[in-house]
């Protein structure tokens, strides 16, 4: 007796889907296509169609489960007590209609699986776009210039001469698919005549040839709205490549790469500037200009004894956030510089300030001492 429930390898709560889905994965593994003279395979696959026409049936499924195999035969038509064709499939398309796509991706228009006789969709493109960090910053509008596949606009995308050279196909009678029959079943296939269109073109437009699409440059006015970071995208919805005979087109994809700055690192919504400074400037503290991104310089006070690294924070002179008034800030690094050619002087009075830091380190230390003694 057979077990159909072991057959699909699905325990007997199965769900109508969980039954669907084992059928569709053993029945590609063991389909004749792709095990061909393998007479085991064929067997096995005339049992999985077998077990799945009584599993996917609630009648026959719970009159299986009440009373086993043997109750279903007897039924009318065909081998046991399945309706016509073989293992429970009609002949026009009941196997199809479990399958849709799925064949066609593993066995292409040979199995006949059903291909969508709808015209395809323009191809989307991509474009890269460089600005400068102030264009970043305040926004800019740029043109771009690319290649794209546009309607051909003798025939409006029609890719006939005149609307009476177009026909239908003989072939499919304009249905886009073809019919043929293969060991138990019959398969539909993409018409190969018309590609899939359901039309035939007497009189192809000259100036496409018949495709309905031209290659031809474009140009496009873009928005860079403020803010925008290194390596962001912007879509264009509809600036792609126009679509088959009148279908929708695709879309324009923008990368935006900044260029580097000779002042500014960015950091996100910061900007990071190095402000060099002279051991004396660093040591005594002083007041420093900067330059910020929207134009001119501010003064800033660097205090006194700043170390080399140490970050100044200016608040809201970064760069904008995206559809926001807010802005990052400005982060100044020290860097503090020691000089290379000194005179004889100066020389002279750095050895002086040498030694009397010596000296006073010393005090400082002689004195730390004697509060731990006493």
């Amino acid at each position: 007796m057979a077990d159909y429930y072991r057959t699909l390898g699905v325990p007997k709560n199965a769900s109508d889907e969980e039954i669907k889905s084992a059928f569709r994965k053993l029945a590609l593994k063991y389909h004749p296509d792709r095990n061909p003279g393998n007479k085991e395979a064929e067997n096995k696959f005339k049992e999985i169609n077998e077990a799945y026409e009584i599993l996917s049936n609630p009648e026959k499924r719970k009159i299986y489960d009440a009373y086993g195999e043997d109750a279903l035969k007897g039924a009318a038509g065909g081998p046991g007590g399945f309706s016509g064709g073989f293992g429970g499939f009609s002949q026009q398309g009941d196997f199809s209609d479990i399958f849709g796509d799925v064949f066609e991706n593993f066995f292409g228009d040979q199995m006949g699986g059903r291909r969508s006789s709808s015209r395809r969709r323009g191809a989307d493109l991509k474009y890269k776009a460089e600005i400068s960090l102030e264009e970043a910053f305040n926004g800019a509008k740029i043109e771009i210039k690319y290649d794209k596949r546009s309607s051909c606009k003798t025939c409006g995308g029609s890719g006939a001469q005149s609307k009476s050279s177009v026909k239908k196909c003989p072939s499919c009678g304009g249905r886009g698919r073809v019919q043929y029959s293969q060991g138990f079943f019959s398969f539909t296939q993409t018409c190969p005549k018309c590609g899939g269109s359901g039309e035939i073109i007497s009189s192809p437009c000259k100036d496409c040839g018949g495709l309905g699409i031209v290659k031809e440059k474009s140009s496009l006015n873009v928005k860079i709205p403020a803010g925008v970071e290194d390596g962001s995208v912007l879509r264009v919805s509809g600036a792609g490549d126009a679509g088959e005979k009148g279908s929708s087109p695709g879309d324009l994809y923008i990368e935006i790469s900044v260029r580097h700055h000779p002042h500014f690192e960015r950091d996100r919504q910061d900007l990071i500037y190095e402000l060099p400074l002279d051991m004396a400037d660093a040591a005594l503290g002083c007041e420093a200009e900067v330059p910020v991104i929207d134009g001119g310089r501010i003064k800033i006070k660097v205090p006194e004894g700043v170390q080399f690294g140490k970050i100044l924070r200016v608040s809201e002179k970064g760069m904008p956030y995206a559809n926001s008034r807010k802005r990052g800030d400005l982060l100044v690094r020290v860097k503090v510089e020691t000089p290379s050619h000194l005179t004889s002087e100066q020389k002279e009075l750095l050895r002086k300030f040498s030694e009397s830091l010596k000296q006073q380190k010393e005090k400082e230390n002689s004195s730390f001492f004697k509060k731990i003694f006493d």
